[in-house]
């Protein structure tokens, strides 16, 4: 457990820089191109990454699960993870001539710019896709330092060229910045490669295969309908500008939600490593623990976050995306579920049941269309944003059902109702002081008064145990700065006093 904590907190401060570099750009975009202008960004960014899910074919994800099993295979893994590029090249290189000969049409029926802008994100594409298989190679070889560097690095440069890009070319010089976020790690995956080791067809065995198959589709419907699939909607239904109002809603939200997806990875390995020794009670402290954990970090913030909305998105946005209000605020309230469905998720696939992640990927895709169906027409932002929350809701409890009944881990529903009253507690007092004052200083009172109530709940109900503290604690002592340990362990003693 300790060390997938250390793997998870390198991860958590890689996806903190990134988290602050993108919102950061969705900033920018939103003040420099307007709700239209950063609506197409969005747009771009989401066709960008639903190309990568159907390129990748699962061998990412194969990678992340198989290639550090093998490390004590000889150079088994080196051979693995060269069969897998042969394949993922080939299915690269397809999808990216598609989305050229997109561009080719668009210049042909309509004009040079709109050409142009797809052929920005036909390199966005290469650049992200292939920056997502060095790090599931990366990661799978427990590399999780030079990934964070990578994301550190790629962060940097993402900021200054999306502000440059948007200024001088409008939606498409804004992609440019997000090419150079993913650019870094997409250089590495050369050191992660020995070219004197053949890509043999025999290094991707039968079992991979349909793991790697069961986790494409299952990819498949999480980015093209269950990630980003509102914005066909509103986009057929409204405009460019729904699609802007939505995607900033989405952009808070993801702040949250990004953090777990960026964690999965170190659970993956961890729950791995403890099904395949037949640990059933490890593997049972390791799931609760890690979901009171998440929660605990989660709720507050996406509660209180939802309770600010109303001055925090027009302070940090613009009043043109005031509308966006009700919509951002029913996505943050749901986003903590939102998270706490990856841990189910890893565990189920971990053990190699990724027909089972399918599956239920399926019921959430279908239900969603239907849903988006009716809402969007009738509801506009509002039903979007209560339709994702829904189908949210009901992915968490179906994950968490099938990992009881076939993997035998349960969710703490306990802990995690307390947890929930906490946070609620939480939201109640942020609410109350952005009742009585307005703009940013309502935001200054309501954080504070929300985080003070919020750890007074913690202590009372008595949401984090004695050895969550002291692991907390042994994996992070080390890695603090002198002068603020005394102030951690002072604090960690008044949450967790037992």
């Amino acid at each position: 457990m300790s060390n997938l904590l250390k793997s998870s907190l390198i991860s958590l401060a890689a996806t903190i820089i990134s988290l602050i570099a993108g919102f950061a750009s969705n900033i920018i975009a939103a003040r420099l191109l307007g709700p239209a202008g950063s609506g197409k960004v969005a747009y771009a960014l989401w066709a960008a990454t639903s190309a990568a899910a159907i390129a990748d074919m699962g061998l990412p994800q194969t990678l992340l699960r198989n290639a550090g099993a093998l490390s004590g295979t000889g150079s088994a893994w080196k051979s693995l993870v060269r069969a897998a590029l042969r394949a993922f090249t080939i299915s690269l290189l397809m999808v990216c001539a598609a989305i050229l000969v997109y561009a080719a049409m668009t210049y042909a029926y309509r004009d040079a710019r709109h050409a142009w802008f797809w052929v920005v994100t036909a390199i966005l594409f290469l650049s992200y896709a292939v920056s997502a298989f060095s790090t599931a190679v990366a990661r799978s070889r427990n590399r999780f330092g030079q990934t964070a560097n990578s994301t550190a690095l790629g962060s940097a440069l993402q900021v200054p060229l999306v502000l440059v890009g948007a200024w001088l070319l409008g939606p498409t010089g804004a992609l440019f910045g997000y090419v150079a976020r993913y650019l870094p790690q997409a250089l590495r995956l050369g050191h992660y490669l020995d070219r004197s080791i053949p890509a043999s067809s025999h290094a991707l065995t039968p079992e991979m295969r349909t793991y790697g198959r069961y986790m494409w589709l299952s990819d498949l419907i999480e980015i093209l309908v269950l990630s980003r699939v509102e914005f066909l909607f509103l986009g057929f239904f409204f405009s460019a500008t729904g699609i802007g109002y939505f995607a900033v809603g989405l952009g808070l939200a993801g702040l949250i939600e990004q953090v777990m997806l960026q964690i999965s990875p170190a659970l993956i390995v961890s729950f791995s490593d403890a099904h395949a020794k037949g640990d059933q009670k490890a593997l049972q402290n390791a799931y609760s623990r890690v979901i009171r954990m998440v929660a605990l970090v989660m709720l507050p913030v996406s509660f209180g976050g939802a309770a600010i909305m109303p001055d925090l998105l027009p302070l940090i946005f613009g009043d043109a995306f005031l509308p966006a209000v009700p919509a951002a605020a029913t996505l943050l309230a749901f986003v903590w579920i939102a998270g706490l469905s990856v841990i189910p998720w890893g565990v189920v696939g971990a053990a190699g049941r990724s027909w089972l992640l399918l599956r239920v990927q399926v019921i959430s895709g279908i239900l969603t269309v239907l849903l988006l169906s009716l809402s969007v027409p009738l509801a506009g932002l509002e039903g979007a944003a209560a339709s994702r929350a829904a189908i949210t809701t009901l992915t968490f409890i179906l994950l968490a059902l099938t990992a009881r009944r076939h993997v035998g881990v349960a969710v703490p529903v306990g802990a995690l109702a307390r947890n929930v009253l906490a946070a609620a507690l939480c939201a109640a007092a942020a609410g109350t002081a952005v009742y009585l004052l307005d703009g940013p200083a309502a935001i200054i009172v309501a954080i504070p008064a929300g985080a003070v109530v919020y750890a007074l709940a913690v202590r009372l109900l008595g949401l984090i145990e004695a050895a969550d503290g002291e692991m907390l604690m042994e994996s992070l002592g080390g890695k603090l700065p002198g002068p603020s340990r005394p102030l951690v362990n002072g604090l960690l003693g008044f949450l967790a006093p037992s």
